[in-house]
């Protein structure tokens, strides 16, 4: 357990800080550009779905970021552990502080009089951060190009945001604004089957 938790600290340290800060400073944003203040279960909707899940995309996205320089990714294969487990390790740090936002979030708009079922929110819009992060991942592993992973991601978020829902049908990420839950599902495994696809994907490459 020691060695897991050493890996979490070095990804805490050197990958993940710089995210955890832009997120931040995203979601404390939220008051001055949207609304988050007495809302209905529409638009409280509307600002988890729309606003709050994009950071997914900054979060889980950049896994691989330290095995871009090829030094530390040979020494990475070379360790004694499998790659695939630090990766997964550093997948699932970061799904843990995506979580830890999005509840801190959702406590402070039930603080400021919202009106919404809050687990219901809270998982569909955990499951919506957890897809656009493995979309990111995904083109990333495969890629093995950052940038393509961020583009991936953010085109289908304008996309969907453009009206996307007649063609995205079951895979339309902002469902609950209709009232609609039954695509959170859709995205709940294909979200599992891209992460894991990526880690896949990556520890092909060592």
């Amino acid at each position: 357990m020691e060695k897991y938790w050493q890996i979490e600290k070095i990804n805490l340290k050197h990958n993940t800080a710089l995210h955890i800060l832009v997120c931040a400073v995203i979601l404390g944003l939220s008051p001055l550009l949207i609304g988050v203040s007495n809302l209905g279960w529409k638009d409280t909707a509307k600002t988890l779905e729309m606003y709050t899940a994009f950071i997914g995309i900054i979060m889980l996205t950049p896994i691989f970021l330290p095995e871009q320089d090829k030094e530390i990714r040979d020494v990475t294969a070379s360790k004694y552990m499998d790659c695939a487990k630090v990766y997964f390790i550093r997948l699932l740090g970061n799904s843990i502080i995506l979580a830890v936002f999005l509840s801190l979030y959702i406590a402070m708009l039930k603080h400021n009089r919202c009106e919404f079922p809050m687990v219901w929110y809270f998982l569909g819009t955990y499951v919506e951060m957890l897809f656009l992060g493995g979309l990111g991942l995904f083109f990333y592993g495969l890629c093995d190009n950052l940038i393509i992973g961020y583009m991936i991601p953010i085109m289908y978020y304008i996309f969907a945001l453009g009206g996307g829902s007649k063609y995205l049908k079951l895979f339309y990420p902002f469902s609950m604004v209709s009232g609609s839950y039954r695509e959170k599902y859709v995205l709940a495994v294909s979200a599992l089957l891209l992460l894991a696809g990526a880690i896949v994907l990556r520890r092909r490459r060592r």
